[in-house]
């Protein structure tokens, strides 16, 4: 009787009990439920290995980076770094929930609810700076400004990374003081306290008499208190970060096209490009219809889960992206990960990495073209999931569900 139940085709729990065997020169068998079993490409049952407790500890977010081979956990909010072989661990920063990693030029990119840290290989840093205040500005003599109007803005410096730059301060230079001279005036600047232990130097920006322009006029140590602008005859470059904010972080985080994007909500989060630290509060962002419940890039756009269905965005820039329905069941949330084009095949694939997420009928494939192949389509239904995350074991996509 054994021998009738082979080869099996996998489950289905949509069609009727008659449409389960298949005859003909290739007869197959559907089964209603496979638990704790795998079933093979020739149709045969297998045993799923089993597991042992390795540790009491409860290790949140365990992932392996590809870069260093380290691998990282949560414990109480604490990312630690784990020896897989004994499981000791050692304690690296405290972040908080929701944590995700990301490969980035050689560095590790780590998002979580207290905000966006690096991680070099050695120790993990702070990924943002905040935005300074605004410098005071007082009129002084000694200097060869003429009288006129000068702006005046400045930046927190994390050894070569630069935060956002301040407001500017704005002052009118006049000759109707002690000083009866017009061009022997100058500006003295008056900075913030900085709170940050991180930070190493601090850049002063100002304007040309009259001029909107930011330039830079000099970089100081962060432990600096005033310095005197007397002279702008060979100021240096415009200011690059001027009307930016500190990267947020979110639920999720990924890389796309030379920017860290993040989500939270209904709103993905774009960083400045090659600027992973900073993002522009006016056009870095895009609203979508509903929750959010994974973000996915690949080569020709972002797979975007959705509460009830999956959109494609396209486009090189967050201004310029369009937003496509795609018709496909409400994804498993958090169950979206990348795969490579051998596991789905060259004339699926086009030679392109694919995103690969759990619905409630079954797995689908998004390609990198904005196409979407639904493997379970018919067989499967009703799978739901408040939590879920997706793995790749060999040729096996294994997704946990809660």
């Amino acid at each position: 009787m054994a021998e009738k139940l082979f080869p099996l085709a996998g489950m289905n729990n949509v069609q009727d009990d008659d449409a389960l065997k298949r005859g003909g020169d290739a007869p197959t068998l559907f089964v209603r439920d496979a638990l704790n079993v795998d079933i093979s490409p020739t149709g045969k049952l297998h045993l799923r290995k089993g597991g042992k407790l390795v540790t009491p500890l409860k290790f949140e977010s365990l992932w392996q980076s590809p870069l260093h081979q380290d691998v990282f956990a949560i414990v109480e909010g604490e990312l630690v770094k784990v020896n897989p072989q004994t499981w000791t661990f050692e304690n690296l920063i405290y972040v908080g929930q929701n944590v995700r990693f990301e490969v980035i030029n050689n560095l590790v990119y780590i998002n979580s609810s207290r905000g966006l840290f690096s991680y070099n290989g050695l120790a993990v840093s702070p990924l943002t700076i905040d935005t300074p205040a605004s410098p005071l500005l007082q009129q002084d003599g000694n200097g060869t400004l003429k009288t006129g109007q000068y702006g005046v803005a400045i930046s927190w410096l994390r050894n070569a990374v630069e935060s956002a730059v301040s407001a500017m301060t704005h002052i009118e230079l006049s000759g109707q003081s002690n000083y009866d001279q017009t061009n022997d005036l100058s500006i003295n600047v008056t900075l913030p306290f900085c709170l940050d232990d991180t930070v190493t130097d601090v850049a002063i920006y100002v304007t040309q008499r009259n001029g909107g322009e930011l330039y830079k006029f000099g970089t100081y140590p962060v432990s600096t208190n005033q310095v005197s602008i007397h002279e702008i005859g060979r100021l240096r470059k415009m200011a690059q970060f001027q009307h930016l904010s500190p990267m947020p972080s979110g639920k999720f985080m990924k890389y796309w096209n030379g920017r860290l994007i993040t989500a939270d909500r209904n709103v993905i989060k774009f960083s400045e490009p090659m600027a992973y630290h900073l993002y522009d509060e006016r056009h870095g962002y895009m609203m979508m219809p509903q929750r959010i419940t994974f973000i996915q890039p690949v080569d020709g756009g972002i797979w975007v889960g959705q509460t009830d269905h999956v959109a494609f965005l396209t486009g090189s820039q967050p201004k310029d992206m369009t937003y496509t329905r795609k018709s496909t069941q409400a994804p498993i949330y958090d169950s979206c990960i990348l795969v490579d084009a051998d596991l789905v095949g060259d004339d699926v694939s086009q030679n392109s990495n694919a995103a690969l997420w759990l619905a409630e009928n079954g797995y689908v494939l998004g390609t990198a073209t904005g196409q979407i192949i639904q493997y379970q389509a018919g067989k499967l239904q009703g799978i739901t999931a408040k939590l879920s995350r997706s793995v790749r074991l060999g040729r096996r996509i294994i997704t946990t569900v809660t």
